[in-house]
């Protein structure tokens, strides 16, 4: 076994050991005995490094709903930063993925309800963030002589959630931070940093572990401990009494499964179960009563509308009530009606969930309700999950904040569970009561400090009532937004900023990064630039056709590529042939999986509208399919292939395809994924990229018939 282990020691690569002067041996990280503490502790070889991987992923299953073990989280990521140690990047991303996978599979595993294609997608997409934190971490720990690298890495996990968190494919779900919705201590620091904040701290805890598994001295955990320490005494500090206040809430939950929810027939008795219930909670003395998301099986406005009806209700209940509807499956709306039966103001769902709300009109902005009782900020179901909504809300002036949701979709699965939990970080986020109505489950009443006051189980029908205050005064969070995290993300940069350095500086010099700056860089740039412009369809092709046309003409001798001069893999005999039948089938297959996942939830696609004509539609979309296929999976993938080889090709080219979606719904963003990495990998097998136009052009004929409907 000494011999084996001795074996393991000599495949690190050299090239990552630190080299140190006699003063800092004692104190600094040597690669080769963290190798041999490794064998030692686990008898890692080959499956003891993936098995480690493995363990951090079902740690964070188990921290989450439904098992929701919240202490589990604070040691989830030791197992990974041990795994990592000593190894080449290659593996190193591998077991960050693996990691990343099991655990959003097991997390996320309630989206089966819509097809088993956005559960693995959406799982794989979401898994390169722990790979990347995998990456960043043993990056840290290369090249340092002191503990600083565990700071570093837990910076890197909290940076790498806010960016997944972000722009048009945000979800942050399954933070870190989420996990301890129920330790008030640990929850008052995202008073001032958010989610993020929490994330940071159960972070520190985890690799600060590793760290001295690695070593076995208490060097790298006494400062996080000190840290953590501060953290949660001044928290317990903050966790006071809030006072109820003046305002007396309700929060209805019909539980109408989502098979009922729309159907005609049954319009009058949700209609009469809903009278029930806001009269139950008028006579129990509500001045606000919510109602969930789309409670309305009808629309509020128009000919045949329910408003005069729910103004009846809240005349008759003395209270404003906040109601909710599909307005002409158009718009998901909720409106404030007063007890004199007015609708007073009215709000739009501004965040729209990709593919499952297709064909709604998104509003334009996060402008709370004004209602007799006060200025109530909305956030409609998915908009719960991001704190730049509620932030936004309190920013303009929202004293109160009221969640709208139908989580009927994931009836009897984790998903309601692990959505409830967003809202507990919004109250202590923003410093407001949040009052949560859910169709069938949860619904409750939180505090500033993050406690739950009043709770509704799951498949239940009633009213749960709460005395509640408004607040007016922004906590920092709300007013500052996620500056520290920035912060933190400059701090990396900083630390990274030498060995970037180093790096552009070695690859500056060589030929193939010059060609990709100008074959790949320049065509970019001008794209973006064209979209930001918003110019007519034509325009992007027409500048990609001219950049391809002129590096023929002044680069004859390179041609469009190295790669793209009549060199095709062996043993694919006709690769045009072979790239043209493997883009049909996937785009054809994508196209079939996602009508699938749209019926499996209730939504059936509407007739494809096809201005001008299959003629003109088709001559656009073959030229425009044509520039880009020649630039993406031609030029650009042959450059890229020359300078770092097939993986950075298919991954670079892959964004930047998703990067030509600019100003398109997050559908469209998805769409560019899944096909342009199908493409990449075509394109590295075939050696071909030509085929790829016709699949192209016949799959935004297809996608169409979702974008037209946005």
């Amino acid at each position: 076994m000494l011999v084996r282990q001795r074996e393991e020691v000599q495949e690190v690569p050299r090239q990552g050991r630190i080299i140190e002067s006699p003063r800092s041996t004692q104190s600094s990280l040597s690669i080769d005995s963290i190798e041999f503490r490794l064998g030692r502790l686990g008898r890692l070889g080959r499956l003891g490094r993936p098995a480690l991987a493995i363990l951090t992923g079902f740690f964070l299953i188990l921290s989450f709903p439904p098992f929701d073990v919240g202490w589990l989280a604070w040691v989830a990521l030791t197992p990974l930063v041990l795994a990592i140690h000593g190894r080449p990047m290659r593996q190193v991303f591998g077991l960050g993925y693996l990691a990343g996978g099991l655990a959003f599979a097991g997390i996320l595993a309630w989206i089966r309800v819509f097809g088993l294609l956005p559960w693995v997608l959406l799982a794989a997409y979401l898994a390169l963030y722990p790979a990347a934190f995998a990456v960043v971490t043993r990056w840290a720990v290369g090249g340092r002589q002191t503990w600083r690298w565990v700071w570093l890495a837990a910076i890197a996990w909290t940076g790498l959630e806010y960016l997944r968190s972000a722009g048009v494919l945000g979800f942050p779900w399954a933070l870190l931070g989420l996990t301890q919705h129920r330790s008030l201590p640990v929850l008052q620091v995202a008073r001032y940093a958010g989610v993020y904040g929490v994330s940071f701290l159960v972070a520190l805890a985890g690799v600060s572990l590793a760290g001295v598994g690695l070593i076995r001295r208490p060097a790298p955990i006494i400062f996080p401990v000190l840290a953590l320490m501060l953290a949660i005494g001044w928290g317990i500090r903050q966790v006071h009494t809030v006072r109820e206040g003046p305002v007396v809430m309700a929060a209805v939950q019909p539980h109408v499964p989502q098979a009922q929810k729309f159907d005609p027939a049954l319009a009058a008795d949700h209609m009469r179960a809903l009278q029930r219930l806001v009269g139950d909670g008028g006579r129990r003395g509500a001045d606000l009563i919510v109602l969930p998301e789309t409670a309305l099986p009808l629309n509020l406005f128009g000919p045949g509308g329910a408003l005069v009806e729910v103004g009846r209700w809240a005349h008759q209940a003395r209270a404003t009530i906040i109601a909710s509807s599909l307005e002409n499956g158009a718009s998901n709306i909720a409106v404030a009606v007063a007890p004199s039966g007015t609708a007073v103001s009215r709000y739009d769902k501004v965040r729209l969930v990709a593919f499952g709300e297709t064909g709604i009109l998104p509003g334009t902005r996060y402008e709370p309700l004004w209602t007799p009782v006060g200025r109530v900020g909305v956030a409609i179901c998915f908009e719960s999950i991001f704190p730049d909504v509620t932030r936004e809300l309190v920013r303009n002036g929202a004293q109160v904040l009221a969640v709208m949701t139908n989580d009927a979709w994931f009836d009897g699965t984790a998903g309601p569970a692990q959505h409830a939990v967003h809202a507990v970080l919004r109250a202590v986020e923003s410093g407001r009561w949040v009052v949560r109505a859910a169709n069938t489950g949860l619904s409750m009443v939180i505090d500033p400090a993050g406690r739950v006051r009043v709770t509704l189980s799951p498949r239940q029908s009633g009213v749960l009532i709460s005395r509640a205050g408004l607040v007016d005064a922004p906590t920092f969070y709300a007013s500052r937004g996620d500056v520290l995290v920035g912060a933190g993300l400059v701090a990396l940069l900083v630390a990274a900023a030498p060995d970037l350095r180093r790096a552009l500086a070695h690859h500056w010099r060589r030929p193939a990064f010059q060609s990709v700056l100008s074959a790949v860089g320049l065509p970019w740039f001008a794209a973006m630039i064209l979209l930001r412009a918003r110019a007519p369809w034509w325009g992007l092709p027409a500048v990609l056709s001219g950049f391809l046309g002129a590096a023929m003409l002044f680069q004859p001798a390179r041609g469009l590529g190295p790669h793209m001069r009549g060199h095709r893999p062996r043993g694919h005999g006709a690769p045009i042939l072979s790239a043209l039948v493997g883009g049909s089938v996937a785009v054809v297959a994508l196209w079939s999986l996602t009508v699938a996942a749209f019926r499996a939830s209730g939504m059936m696609l509407p007739a494809l509208p096809l201005p001008g004509g299959w003629l003109v539609v088709g001559a656009r979309q073959l030229f425009a399919a044509a520039a880009i296929e020649f630039w993406l999976r031609g030029s650009a993938f042959a450059h890229l292939l020359e300078w770092q080889g097939p993986g950075a090709a298919v991954a670079i080219t892959t964004m930047l395809g998703m990067s030509l979606q600019a100003g398109l719904p997050p559908e469209a963003y998805a769409w560019a994924i899944v096909t342009g990495a199908a493409f990449g990998l075509i394109r590295g097998r075939t050696g071909d990229y030509a085929g790829l136009v016709i699949p192209h052009a016949i799959g935004n004929i297809l996608f169409s018939a979702i974008a037209a409907v946005r």
